[in-house]
């Protein structure tokens, strides 16, 4: 049960790492930066197509529903150890 536990916690800090990640590129473009990679020369030399954008948050979508599953599962296995049986275990 502690082993699951802390698969779950791993899962939710990688789901919050992976939904900031679009906060961090934006305030790395505000402050001039490259958006960790996005735009090489800064937000105004900025030559990204739209289909970029598209791949990126396909990506991040994909990866925060795993994670979210990932989650709902451990939830239900700890939810379903932590429930009596029919035999009294």
């Amino acid at each position: 049960m502690i082993a699951v536990r802390i698969v779950m916690g791993a899962l939710i800090a990688l789901l919050v790492v992976v939904i900031a990640i679009p906060a961090v590129v934006m305030v790395d473009l505000l402050v001039g930066g490259s958006g960790l990679g996005l735009c090489p020369d800064g937000l105004g030399q900025c030559d990204t197509s739209l289909f970029a954008l598209l791949e990126i948050a396909l990506i991040l979508l994909t990866v925060a529903t795993v994670l979210g599953f990932g989650i709902a599962g451990c939830y239900r296995f700890l939810a379903k150890q932590s429930r009596p049986n029919a035999f009294g275990g």
